[in-house]
């Protein structure tokens, strides 16, 4: 084990980018099952994005020499609508009817608004003279050919799928899913039941891990519920740990005399650290079975939480990217005081209200780390840095929307 003193975040966040890293190969997928995958390679447009000089409106496409004519023009009849390959070329005192997206003629660049002319049978008269280059869209204005358009690591999302299908790319080559089995721990949890006896619990676990391994490039597998025994844990731990890249439990990391599973991941590998600094999820471990990483959480349901959003999600990113990219966060300003233990990091739940152009928060009112309903009820989190002894009424902090942090 390799620290005596519980790691601050800063400290576990520099171990996992230098410690924990895996190969996962790469595969060529179709477009459309692509989001949210990570791209494996660089993304390079062959295409100019327009690939040719087009019209932003529906108009009369003009030439550079007829912009300051008050004269009648005619129309000539050349109707040019999205999708036409012909080549046209304008004559003095002539216009061309175009349309939205349509290729400009080759000897215009500029496209007078319909709204801005007069028609007389076919001639037009313009109203207001458009600026030269007005309404037309250049070839290559926005993606130029050979530009990098995405970086390896990347994310595929939502507001960047269709620039990969506007440069023609109908297949991309993306880091293969990660491989993830979970497990709960606990001899007392139960399947969700109304009817529950002596010291049983419903395990909820459960049911957060399987909604927050539930991303397009994770590859989860539900390996059951570890009973306090540490023959059994040690037995399937290493028969799991060859058929995934990342072992994910909740409970047993503790110190307890039934807590076996640190004792045995010792065992038979290696453990980075045990204990944070970080409340709550001070029991949390990172280490190697097989060359495969196995991640301890604790087995209270608030700590699962803000440490697989705050922490393993980065890491599980990082891995399937080469990124370590934290959730976003904003400075508010709290609308409470208290006493906070200095040498521990805390994440406080809280509610927002908005004051004019600032954010406020008030402190959730249950803040242990079994309490569940407080992830429910409240809004996101306060980071409040180790150092801080006493937080006071007016002091500004980071915030971490439940969004940011699972999204």
């Amino acid at each position: 084990m390799t620290n005596k003193n519980p790691l601050t975040k800063d400290k576990i966040l520099k171990l996992l980018r230098k410690d924990i890293k895996l190969k996962l190969g790469s595969e060529l997928i179709a477009l459309e099952k692509s989001l949210n995958r990570f791209l494996a390679k660089d993304l390079v447009s062959k295409l100019y994005l327009p690939p040719f000089n087009n019209s932003a409106v529906d108009g009369y496409a003009l030439l550079k020499s007829d912009l300051n004519s008050n004269s009648n023009m005619l129309i000539n009849d050349k109707r040019i609508v999205a999708g036409d390959k012909q080549n046209i070329y304008l004559k003095k005192n002539t216009v061309s009817r175009i349309f939205t997206g349509a290729k400009m003629p080759l000897n215009s660049k500029t496209v007078v608004m319909q709204e801005n002319v007069k028609l007389f049978n076919n001639k037009l008269k313009i109203n207001k003279l458009p600026k030269y280059g007005e309404n037309c869209r250049l070839k290559g204005e926005d993606i130029k050919k050979g530009q990098k358009i995405l970086e390896k690591g990347e994310k595929i999302k939502i507001n960047n799928i269709n620039l990969i299908a506007a440069i023609g790319k109908k297949k991309i080559i993306v880091n293969k899913k990660i491989k993830i089995g979970y497990y709960t721990s606990g001899n007392e949890l139960q399947k969700p039941t109304e009817n529950l006896k002596g010291s049983e619990i419903n395990n909820s676990n459960f049911y957060s891990l399987h909604a927050l391994l539930n991303q397009a490039y994770i590859k989860p597998k539900f390996l059951g519920n570890l009973k306090d025994n540490k023959k059994l844990v040690i037995s399937s731990l290493l028969k799991n740990t060859k058929k995934f890249d990342i072992i994910i439990t909740t409970g047993g990391a503790s110190v307890g005399e039934e807590d076996h599973l640190i004792g045995a991941v010792n065992q038979i590998g290696k453990v980075y650290f045990w204990k944070t600094a970080i409340k709550p999820g001070r029991p949390l471990a990172i280490g190697k079975i097989n060359k495969k990483i196995i991640i301890c959480l604790p087995g209270n349901p608030v700590s699962v939480h803000l440490l697989y959003g705050m922490l393993i999600k980065p890491l599980i990113e990082y891995i399937c990217s080469g990124k370590l990219n934290l959730p976003k966060s904003t400075k508010v300003k709290v609308n409470f005081s208290m006493n906070k233990k200095n040498k521990r990091l805390e994440w406080l739940r809280v509610m927002v209200q908005k004051n004019k152009d600032e954010l406020i928060v008030n402190k959730f009112p249950k803040q242990g780390s079994g309490m569940i309903s407080s992830i429910a009820y409240s809004d996101g989190i306060i980071e409040i840095p180790e150092k801080v002894s006493f937080i006071s009424k007016g002091e500004y902090y980071s915030f971490y929307s439940y969004e940011d942090i699972f999204d």
